[in-house]
């Protein structure tokens, strides 16, 4: 995959035969992947936290509990 553009010249512009095109293109993705695993881990952190989440509230001495479930978006 050639999205750097690398070795297409119109014709004045020098062209770049090198090896480390492989290099940059490795380590893109790594850094893709490390960035996506990240993500995956603080999306899931995100729902524990959501999920066990609980919050009281007295009104006029009744007690209400609200938890995710009340929340018909996470639902």
């Amino acid at each position: 995959m050639n999205y750097l553009g690398i070795g297409v010249s119109p014709g004045n512009v020098p062209v770049y035969h090198g090896n480390n095109l492989k290099v940059i293109d490795r380590r893109v993705r790594v850094t893709e992947l490390v960035l996506r695993c990240i993500i995956f881990g603080l999306a899931i952190l995100g729902a524990i936290l959501i999920g066990t989440d609980k919050q009281a509230k007295v009104i006029f001495s009744i007690e209400k509990i609200a938890k995710f479930t009340d929340m018909k978006a996470l639902v």
